[in-house]
């Protein structure tokens, strides 16, 4: 059963990426565009070193539960007409929109978290913030919606109505994506990299508020990645019967899913 996937599940994943400040292997001097995500993200370890702004989304969507709200090739432009074939392609901005970058959108991508009259934010993966043209890492930016660059934008499958700019935009109910399950009601696992002491985010506070209430620890919740938590964790992860093998103190997602945290946002 696949997830039903809201717009701020994406973001929240995304923005939790650019906290990590995740970046491609450095290898000779150079930047090699292999990462993390072409690998675990299916279908896409054929491009592994290759652009992967689009793939990096892909990853969000199959994190969350569903890959398939999203085109499935790591081409914008096969983005684009995808988009469109489906009727969810518009000239304005949505919260969870996926901006195509370009002089015909073949560039770049981008998934929007936030806009105004003027701007957009959004969550960008194989791109960097000094102005170069070489990517290296998953950052938060800001582009003006007027830059000749910001060509438009593609709607995902999500499981709700979107926030958007378009005055003319009226979601079709048969193309929103849907689940009967009630999966869209817990935090999709965030990845191992996201545990660490220090670790600051609402989804730790979501976490240890869980762990506490099925006794898997005594301490103070807070949105802070703490010893606590890890040996809560560890608890946890005895409790589900140590799937995995051995514990390391982080949990696999097989662990985290068991505990069924709601969503942070």
């Amino acid at each position: 059963m696949v997830a039903a996937i809201a717009p701020a599940t994406l973001i929240e994943l995304g923005q939790q990426e650019a906290a990590i400040k995740y970046q491609e292997d450095y290898s000779g001097g150079t930047w090699t565009n292999l990462n993390r995500y072409a690998k675990e993200t299916p279908g896409m370890a054929g491009y592994d070193g290759q652009s992967w702004c689009v793939i990096g989304l892909l990853w969000l969507a199959y994190r969350a539960g569903d890959i398939s709200i999203m085109p499935q090739t790591p081409a914008c432009d096969e983005c684009i007409t995808t988009y469109q074939s489906w009727g969810r392609w518009s000239w304005y901005p949505a919260i969870g929109a996926q901006v195509m970058l370009g002089s015909s959108g073949q560039d770049h991508t981008g998934l929007v978290w936030q806009f105004d009259a003027t701007r957009i934010w959004t969550v960008e993966f194989n791109t960097n913030l000094t102005g170069s043209p070489e990517g290296d890492g998953v950052y938060l930016r800001v582009r003006n919606r007027s830059d000749a660059a910001v060509y438009g934008y593609g709607y995902p499958k999500y499981c709700s109505p979107m926030v958007t700019a378009d005055p003319g935009w009226t979601d079709d109910p048969a193309l929103i994506k849907t689940s009967s399950g009630s999966a869209a009601a817990y935090a999709p696992y965030p990845g191992p990299d996201f545990f660490r002491i220090g670790r600051t985010s609402p989804l730790v506070l979501a976490a240890a508020k869980r762990l506490v209430a099925v006794g898997a620890g005594t301490f103070n919740p807070t949105a802070d990645i703490g010893s606590a938590d890890l040996t809560a964790w560890g608890a946890w992860h005895v409790t589900c019967g140590s799937p995995g093998g051995a514990y390391t103190g982080v949990p696999n997602e097989t662990v985290w899913r068991a505990l069924q945290i709601p969503h942070s946002h």
